[in-house]
């Protein structure tokens, strides 16, 4: 044993053998040198030992009563979740046919006992190794599969940015462009009604195109994360309630917006900023989508760790094909006719929910209405992060 030096943490090693001295002297030799060892005296004690906690490697001896080596490598092999624990046989059994057998039933080697301790020891460091060499590798591939997959969607969310600037963008700036030139070239000076009329629709246009650029600048603020989660204390019913009258002010909608609220407290830390596109972002969805005077409901419920928020409309619904889409940038349900959008709404909603260590669902039926609920912890983490 000259030259072997305990070398804390190397793996968590199972010994297989139903013969005691065997498991005392590997268990004492393999923990002298850092290993973390247990021990099994049976098939259906090693079985059990690896549903407990999957070992790095296993020493499996294969003459044992009941259940013999072959038989327990045969379950660990069948079942997906242990297949790639590495298994050295340990046996007296020395023909050629007992070895082919146990390779061919996914050993990794094979030692004839009787054994000398540093062949057992030399062999162990090589298969964990190689299976550390594994292990990085698998990562090193998953990594490569995300990463192309990032890019995959990158491409995918890049094209489709273009045909939607090309689109939403131009749409609103033909509107400026077309009522700017009738005021220059009608031959004659507007009375007051008309330049108003036309100075209304270049408004909308502007607002229009404002709000576009402010979602796409939020969403890839997040996507790229730079854009910091600041949460403060705030006091959840009176920011619904202020939300709510600035939103029917501003949109001048004759939609109905019924606030019920629930709970002995409804005090919060949360990011306000986000917490306004959240609400924002689905109460002007509701009103888009419902019927003129519709009623809208906003329900806050506040437990002790958790708002839970519900916006419902009567509105068009959401076909059921289209729900498992609805969070994804740019994309839009295929039932919403003539109305304008930009399809980045839902998309900056779910994120901030997200940022909040939150999470939003959906309810919907086709001309039946929508339910959005957003769960939220009423408390924010320690530390500051960033979206991403």
């Amino acid at each position: 044993m000259d030259g072997l030096q305990p070398d804390p943490g190397k793996g968590d090693v199972l010994i297989v053998d139903d013969t005691p001295n065997n498991l005392h002297l590997l268990s004492s030799m393999l923990e002298e040198l850092g290993y973390e060892v247990r021990c099994a005296s049976s098939g259906a004690m090693a079985l059990m030992a690896v549903s407990t906690e999957y070992p790095d490697l296993i020493l499996l001896d294969i003459s044992m009563p009941d259940m013999n080596g072959y038989e327990v490598c045969q379950h660990l092999k069948e079942n997906q979740a242990t297949q790639e624990i590495p298994v050295i046989f340990l046996s007296a059994l020395s023909e050629t046919i007992d070895k082919v057998k146990a390779f061919q039933l996914g050993g990794v080697d094979y030692i004839t006992k009787p054994f000398q301790i540093e062949e057992v020891l030399a062999r162990i460091e090589n298969q964990l190794a190689l299976r550390r060499m594994q292990i990085k590798l698998q990562q090193a591939e998953a990594e490569a599969l995300r990463a192309l997959e990032q890019e995959k969607e990158l491409n995918r969310l890049k094209s489709e940015f273009v045909s939607m600037v090309s689109h939403d963008f131009r749409s609103p700036l033909t509107t400026i462009q077309g009522f700017a030139e009738l005021l220059r070239c009608s031959g004659q000076v507007p009375d007051l009604e008309t330049v108003n009329h036309y100075v209304d629709k270049i408004d909308v246009a502007v607002e229009h195109l404002l709000c576009l650029l402010d979602e796409i600048l939020l969403l890839g603020s997040i996507e790229a994360g730079k854009l910091q989660y600041q949460p403060m204390t705030i006091d959840l019913k009176s920011f619904c309630q202020e939300l709510i009258e600035t939103l029917q002010v501003s949109t001048n909608s004759s939609h109905q917006i019924c606030f019920t609220c629930t709970g002995n407290s409804t005090q919060a830390e949360m990011d306000t900023l986000l917490l306004q596109q959240i609400f924002t972002n689905l109460l002007s969805n509701a009103i888009k989508y419902s019927p003129t005077a519709g009623q809208i409901n906003l329900n806050l419920e506040c437990s002790e760790m958790l708002a839970i928020v519900q916006i419902r409309d009567q509105g068009i619904g959401i076909p059921l094909e289209n729900q498992p889409h609805l969070f994804d940038a740019f994309y839009r349900c295929h039932n919403v006719g003539q109305i304008k959008g930009t399809g980045l709404g839902l998309a900056v909603v779910k994120r901030c929910v997200e940022a909040h260590q939150g999470y939003i669902t959906v309810e919907s039926q086709e001309g039946m209405g929508t339910t959005f609920t957003v769960t939220l912890p009423r408390y924010a983490q320690l530390s500051d992060h960033s979206l991403a």
